[in-house]
């Protein structure tokens, strides 16, 4: 509500109702030109006479915003548009925290293309720097470091040297006896192997061979006679839920005999250092081996030219039968293999089954005469030794002291027969003969060898077959076997001294045959003592 004063004239003031029309206008520069319009105003309104009756008329529509002066008041200046273009800088200072914008795209920004990364790109460097390291660790060890000794050997075991071999199973059969698995620390041997796996494979059956164990502690080696068997490890044997399976190293070329893994059959004495030592050692520790020394070759025979008996296998069913063989002896005119005995005692087992379990095992009959403080002793071998039984490769005979039945005797040894055949050479050094004779002798060999040829590619009837080697044994079980003409003893030196006479240390030779197979008329000529 506005109140209009006259001048001089003391009226009754008149309400007049705001229009929303209406509109006054406002100057904020000068307040002494607002003073003379109000005077102007009052001026007017004298002359009319009518004060209650005047109109402003609005410059403008309704509608409209009141118009604003601008010549003094600065605001054209504000809102005056600014046409300069805008040049981005070089260098951009940021003074705020928000993200500037892009730039107006120039010359400049044109020549700056982006980088395009795709998954090779990132991946190279990555692959190039792993090399690049690889290379030099490589390199590093080369040059800087020797390699272990054994480590670049073309051999797996060196009769000159030591390798180290790791300890990667250990069983303990009782109180004394343990199996120890050994594998070769390193595998530069293998490339050797693949060019001629025959001679470089260690099992053959051919030959008695040992190991020497080093205890580097006092310097001091043992021979142990290594066997050709494994432990089979799964997940259940590491986690300790049943225990590993022992299996016979079956000698395919394709794995280089399972790696070189060998098992030692080893008995613990008190005073015995380095069966100790080999007893204390853990799963990963290592050994030092050097080898193989031939203990005893086999004499020859013309059959192994054209017969080669199966080796061993898990499954007597797997293994072959020899369905050629009489046949190959018919047409050749060739004899038997000569069987053998081996007595053994203790650990002195580990070499018979050594011959019996490698690849060319013998191929006549073994009878096997086993002695032992107590049963149980070879309770980890029983299933090897019964299956060669089945296969009718073998006899064994028990002999242990708890039992003193069963104590060997005089009464378990047989008289020895006349070997089925004796190599020309054995007769060359046994007959003292003029050189003239030797050179006849030799030449009636060679004639005898091309006779043996002509006649090999002549069959003239069938042979019998057979599935397996076990349907095979069913029918060569129930044939009489004849004598033996070779024994062979391995045990303690008071169990050689008991069975075949002290051996002459001193001379490092056999020495006389005495005690049970002296008895029996046994000589120097067919026995061998290990």
């Amino acid at each position: 509500m506005i109140t209009i004063r006259h001048v001089g004239i003391l009226r009754v003031p008149r309400l007049i109702p705001l229009r929303s029309s209406l509109q006054f206008r406002f100057k904020s520069d000068d307040s002494k030109k607002n003073n003379k319009d109000n005077k102007d105003l009052a001026s007017k309104s004298d002359s009319n006479n009518d004060v209650s009756e005047f109109n402003i008329k609005p410059a403008t529509s309704k509608s409209a915003p009141a118009p604003i002066d601008a010549t003094n008041s600065g605001l054209d200046r504000l809102i005056k548009k600014n046409n300069k273009p805008y040049i981005p800088k070089l260098q951009h200072q940021r003074v705020a925290y928000e993200y500037p914008g892009l730039p107006n795209e120039d010359d400049f920004t044109k020549s700056q293309k982006p980088k395009l990364t795709t998954r090779w790109s990132r991946y190279i460097p990555k692959i190039l720097t792993v090399i690049a390291a690889g290379w030099g660790v490589y390199a590093i060890k080369v040059w800087m470091y020797a390699p272990e000794k054994g480590a670049e050997s073309k051999e797996l075991l060196d009769p000159a040297e030591f390798h180290k071999f790791i300890v990667t199973h250990k069983e303990q059969i009782d109180n004394d006896h343990y199996l120890i698995e050994l594998v070769p620390k390193f595998d530069h041997w293998k490339y050797s192997f693949h060019t001629n796996y025959e001679e470089k494979s260690l099992w053959n059956g051919d030959r008695i061979w040992s190991v020497d164990v080093k205890q580097p502690d006092i310097m001091v080696v043992r021979s142990y006679t290594p066997l050709p068997l494994l432990f089979m490890k799964s997940e259940y044997t590491r986690t300790g839920e049943k225990k590993p399976l022992l299996k016979v190293v079956e000698n395919d070329s394709g794995d280089y005999d399972r790696n070189g893994v060998m098992c030692l059959y080893v008995k613990r004495y008190n005073d015995g250092e380095v069966s100790k030592y080999i007893t204390n050692k853990e799963v990963g520790e290592e050994l030092e081996l050097r080898g193989p020394r031939i203990e005893y070759k086999f004499p020859y025979h013309p059959l192994k030219k054209f017969h080669t008996r199966p080796m061993f296998r898990d499954l007597p069913s797997k293994i072959e039968s020899e369905n050629l063989l009489d046949h190959i002896k018919t047409i050749n005119d060739l004899p038997d293999f000569d069987n053998i005995n081996f007595f053994a005692a203790g650990t002195g087992i580990a070499p018979i089954l050594q011959v019996l379990l490698s690849r060319n095992p013998y191929r006549g009959f073994v009878n096997i005469h086993y002695s032992a403080q107590k049963p149980g002793e070879l309770k980890p071998l029983e299933r090897f030794m019964f299956f060669l039984e089945k296969l009718d490769r073998v006899k064994i005979h028990y002999h242990y002291d708890s039992d003193k039945k069963s104590i060997l005797s005089k009464k378990d040894i047989s008289p020895p027969t006349e070997p089925n055949y004796i190599s020309p050479m054995r007769i060359e050094d046994e007959t003292p003969n003029s050189e003239s004779d030797n050179l006849k002798l030799r030449l009636d060999i060679l004639q005898g060898q091309e006779k043996q040829d002509q006649k090999s590619n002549i069959i003239t009837e069938r042979a019998p077959r057979y599935e397996n080697a076990i349907q095979q044994a069913l029918i060569t079980s129930n044939q009489p076997k004849k004598g033996a003409s070779l024994s062979i003893v391995c045990g303690p030196e008071g169990y050689i001294d008991y069975v075949a006479g002290p051996k002459d240390l001193a001379q490092n030779e056999q020495g006389e045959v005495k005690g049970l197979l002296g008895n029996k008329k046994w000589d120097s000529k067919n026995v061998f003592k290990l």
